[in-house]
């Protein structure tokens, strides 16, 4: 490990400890993985902005989203847009996946709307 990714690490670790929330994981049904769920620590943000360009026109499109920052290690698999991840007993779907390429990831999602409930 290089320095500079022992430095991250050390500002990290309290980042997760002060802003972090408990975070289940669950893989697609379709995914090897089963669908079993997994507990983990992420920083949720419920209202992020989303800035995507898009065409030659470079036209910019700004959206609220949802995202969690998980640590890639806790989660012992590369997460993938279409698995769910619950927050505060909401579900969302994962729409996007941002890895930082320090270990990090941060997922961008889609709250899943449940019909039957209240």
């Amino acid at each position: 490990m290089s320095r500079w990714d022992n430095l991250l690490a050390l500002v990290h670790r309290p980042c997760f400890a002060t802003f972090g929330v408990p975070v289940t994981y669950t893989p697609a049904l379709a995914r090897m993985l089963g669908g079993t769920p997994i507990d983990l620590v992420g920083i949720f943000d419920g209202k992020r902005e989303i800035v995507s360009v898009g065409g030659s026109g470079g036209m910019e499109a700004v959206t609220l989203h949802s995202v969690v920052e998980i640590k890639i290690a806790d989660l012992g698999f590369d997460p993938m847009a279409g698995d769910d991840v619950a927050v505060a007993g909401l579900t969302y779907r994962i729409l996007d996946v941002q890895p930082d390429g320090k270990g990090l990831a941060v997922l961008v999602l889609n709250q899943v709307y449940d019909p039957l409930a209240p």
